[in-house]
């Protein structure tokens, strides 16, 4: 007599069947279920790109900081930290940048050409299309990405330029009967006086800290916002979720102190380094990083320059940047400006209380299986009759458990607000609603489902007394 056959080999004659009878229902399914693989690996493809992207942003840009520094110590003569010079070091570092500026030329490209193909296989793009095609919506993007990472200072390219600035005009003098400059030092010209100031070509290394945008796309992802369900709630309340605003948004809202302090100290660093390095070889109030982090810091809390304002064009330029950017963020710390500048539209609120009560859901999930897993193990403690001090302390994980178990379904049902998704199986048509406590309870369904699974968890413990009671 034969065996019966196990489900394993009856659902694979069935599937065998179905693709040698060519049943277009089949076909159909293995078509969507190789576009959904398909789109699965593409993401993956392209978070693994955009990690290695912000691998080689944070080293150049490392390499960048150090390039002044060596800069600084050459054009200066202020220290040798080491016996060889340090131009050697400068081209060393700058050819680490030149490498970094390739690879990440490459990735660009790869990396557009994943998001390329990955809306393809989501139709948003017909097929055959490429990256480099107009209608593809990709081409200038790519071009404007690549003009920005392509900037920086190859090595062994060294120049001093000279600017020369008006000042005022020039006095004459009665007893030399000759014609000055009132300031000691400026150039006179004629009838005017004019200032030479200098600026070398490693001026250009700033450039390179616009690479710090590559970070953001890393932080989206930490974030969950490229994530297909997100993704498509900001598809259906036509909010850019994908936009680096939305982003610091809902960084600002979720998590208000570390945003504003990452921002606020993000700023001072980077606005002292650059205005350092602008200006250490024409103004002698800032040649240290004391002196330039104090010159932001006074600037960002409209203190005003103090006694040592930069004086280039370019410290100018930066130190305004920096003070208007870490200005903003320290009065958000203070006054609670940025809150109202920040201020969210209500399809983005609704798009953010839907991640916050998946994220609610998840947690209540986690923490069943949890209570599960430590109820089984209390159960099997005591089938094998282990010491009362394992019983006590598996019971007081489990009732730990339990409690955290509570607590989130109390954080789940007491929701002050929640974005409710509702698929009406008659039209097929999605419908969202924002409710509130007393009007109805959200997540009904996961409520439905936690109420069952408490009650399957009394009835065992009940079975487990009575069993108890007889074996006395």
């Amino acid at each position: 007599m034969e065996s019966p056959r196990k489900k394993s080999e009856v659902y694979e004659m069935q599937m065998l069947a179905r693709a040698s009878s060519m049943d277009p229902v089949w076909m159909s399914a293995t078509k969507q279920m190789e576009k959904m693989k398909c789109a699965r690996e593409l993401r993956v493809r392209r978070y693994r790109i955009e990690q290695w992207m912000s691998f080689f942003s944070i080293v150049s840009i490392a390499a960048t900081a150090l390039t002044m520094q060596f800069g600084i110590n050459n054009l200066t003569h202020y220290a040798s930290y080491f016996e060889v010079n340090s131009t050697v070091y400068v081209n060393i570092l700058r050819a680490i940048i030149s490498i970094c500026t390739l690879v990440l030329l490459v990735l660009v490209l790869y990396r557009t050409d994943t998001v390329c193909k990955l809306r393809i296989v989501t139709f948003r793009l017909p097929p055959h299309v490429k990256f480099y095609y107009p209608s593809a919506g990709l081409l200038w993007k790519v071009i404007a990405e690549i003009v920005i990472i392509s900037l920086h200072v190859p090595p062994s390219w060294s120049q001093t330029f000279i600017e020369s600035r008006f000042m005022s005009g020039s006095l004459f003098n009665k007893t030399t009967r000759a014609w000055s400059c009132p300031t000691p030092g400026d150039r006179l010209d004629g009838y005017f006086c004019f200032t030479d100031l200098p600026w070398h070509s490693s001026h250009l290394d700033v450039i390179v800290f616009l690479r710090v945008y590559i970070l953001f796309r890393w932080v989206r992802h930490r974030l969950g916002f490229e994530s297909v369900d997100i993704e498509w709630l900001g598809t259906e309340w036509h909010v850019p979720t994908q936009s680096l605003g939305f982003t610091a948004k809902y960084m600002f809202h979720q998590h208000p102190v570390k945003f504003a302090v990452f921002a606020f100290a993000t700023t001072w660093f980077l606005t002292s380094v650059v205005v350092e390095f602008l200006e250490h070889m024409i103004n002698f109030n800032i040649d240290s990083n004391f002196e330039a982090l104090w010159l932001v810091v006074l600037t960002m809390s409209s203190a005003g320059l103090g006694s040592s304002p930069p004086i280039s064009l370019q410290g100018q330029i930066a130190i305004a940047a920096g003070g208007i950017i870490g200005g903003a963020v320290m009065g958000a710390l203070i006054t609670s400006v940025l809150i109202e500048s920040l201020r969210v539209t209500p399809d983005e609120i609704a798009v953010i209380n839907t991640v916050h009560a998946r994220t609610l859901n998840m947690k209540n999930q986690v923490s069943a299986i949890d209570v599960l897993e430590h109820f089984a193990r209390f159960v099997l403690l005591h089938k094998q009759k282990a010491s009362r001090s394992a019983l006590r302390k598996a019971k007081t994980s489990l009732f730990w458990a339990t409690l955290e178990f509570k607590k989130n379904r109390y954080d789940l049902a007491h929701l002050s607000r929640s974005t409710v998704t509702v698929l009406d199986l008659k039209t097929a048509d999605i419908a969202f609603r924002s409710t509130r406590l007393m009007a109805a309870v959200p997540q009904a369904h996961t409520s439905a489902t936690l109420d069952a699974l408490e009650r399957k968890l009394h009835a065992v413990h009940g079975a487990l007394l009575a069993k108890k009671q007889r074996s006395v």
